[in-house]
């Protein structure tokens, strides 16, 4: 707008002030001097009033929009033409709208899931008449807890609403709507329907649970971003949400409207659906290669040395590995801490030495017993009494003369 209207008559509106600017609108707070109402005044830019196709298409867009009655949808009280201004009279609510919910951080989930059930009810209902918004955006959605004791959420900026139509765009080529959350085939200007608007409100839930849009940038960047580029992660950005919800995002943001969900209460079904699911915890990514030089992660640190009473023998290339510590200084193998152990070996000792003592004795004993006795009686006297023990032998004849014996004796 070339000016600020504030403090100026349209009609019968008085403007008391800005509410917002787009690059197509600027709204305002005014009081409506018939009825005493305070009201939400858009008034188109006047570029585009002087464009008549546009013209034409606001008339038959407001008188549609206006037939709306749904608990989500902003009322339509008026619309018209004034001093060359085109204009509409909504109602004014009290609140604050999305944009500036998530300008500081994003909504929790439960949260987030609350507010967009309630604008997918109204596109929905909006889409079941033959009509698209075209310009769902955080902005549009207004939200107030003044009405009742949870948020309330209004649909706003139904004034480009169409019927069969495709994406908007002039004769001077302007673009109609927001390019940071519009579909691909509203950005080329062909034929939109209720999936359009699902593929915005899927860029309004990544927004809301990540705190900015999906694609970032100038305007050409963002336009190919929607055109070109793959949908991001969500997950990437916010980590503490489960993995499950990228899949939802990907889907509501399909580059071909038939691969996106159908309407937009089962786009918020598959998303309160993937939330659900806990969280899986993501461990840090180890890097393959060499150890970098810096310090080690607390989940891998090793000891800083051997174990007590250990001594690593050095290693070289040609050394085998030694798979136990090597034997103390002093110690045999039959030495041992455990004295059980030391026990164990007495015994077949003691019966060693014993059976080596025996076979002694017994060699011994047989010798002593071949040798001849010696001769202790020089005299000649009867052996029978020193040895009563040996019996005297019969004699044994001797050649033919067996009349005679041969004594025992001479």
């Amino acid at each position: 707008m070339a000016e600020d209207l504030t403090g100026r008559r349209m009609g019968h509106y008085r403007i008391d002030g800005v509410l917002g600017k787009g690059g197509m609108s600027v709204m305002y707070r005014a009081t409506d001097i018939r009825l005493g109402r305070k009201v939400a005044l858009k008034v188109i830019a006047e570029h585009l009033t002087e464009d008549p196709e546009f013209r034409e298409r606001f008339v038959d867009e407001a008188r549609n929009t206006s037939a709306i009655d749904h608990a989500n949808v902003v009322p339509l009280y008026d619309f018209g033409e004034v001093d060359g201004l085109l204009y509409i009279a909504m109602r004014l609510v009290d609140g604050s709208d999305l944009a500036s919910l998530i300008k500081d951080g994003p909504l929790q989930p439960d949260r987030a899931l609350a507010l967009l059930s309630q604008v997918a009810e109204a596109l929905d209902n909006l889409h079941e008449r033959g009509l698209v918004h075209l310009d769902v955006k955080p902005a549009n959605v207004l939200v107030t807890s003044r009405e009742s004791t949870a948020e309330h959420v209004y649909v706003a900026d139904f004034g480009l609403t169409r019927r069969g139509a495709t994406g908007h765009r002039t004769r001077g080529g302007d673009f109609l709507g927001s390019p940071t959350y519009a579909a691909p085939e509203h950005l080329r200007g062909e034929p939109v329907d209720a999936r359009t608007d699902a593929y915005s409100l899927a860029c309004v839930l990544f927004a809301c649970l990540c705190g900015r849009p999906p694609f970032q940038g100038s305007v050409p960047e963002v336009i190919q971003g929607h055109l070109n580029r793959d949908v991001p992660a969500l997950t990437a950005q916010a980590p503490n949400l489960p993995a499950t919800i990228d899949e939802v995002i990907r889907r509501g943001m399909a580059k071909a409207p038939a691969q996106r969900y159908a309407t937009c209460r089962e786009l918020i079904a598959a998303a309160r659906q993937a939330l659900s699911q806990p969280v899986r915890q993501r461990l840090p990514s180890v890097p393959v290669g060499p150890r970098s030089a810096g310090p080690v992660p607390p989940y891998r640190q090793q000891p800083s040395g051997p174990p007590s009473g250990y001594q690593r023998p050095p290693v070289s290339s040609s050394d085998p590995v030694r798979l136990r510590p090597p034997v103390p200084a002093g110690s045999t193998a039959f030495t041992s801490s455990d004295s059980a152990g030391a026990n164990r070996w007495i015994a077949p000792v003691l019966v060693g030495v014993l059976a080596i003592g025996l076979i002694v004795a017994a060699i011994f004993l047989f010798s002593a017993s071949d040798e001849p006795p010696a001769d202790n009686n020089p005299g000649g006297s009867d052996q029978t009494t020193t040895n009563t023990t040996k019996k005297t032998l019969p004699s044994i004849k001797v050649g033919e003369d067996s009349g005679h014996s041969t004594g025992a004796s001479r």
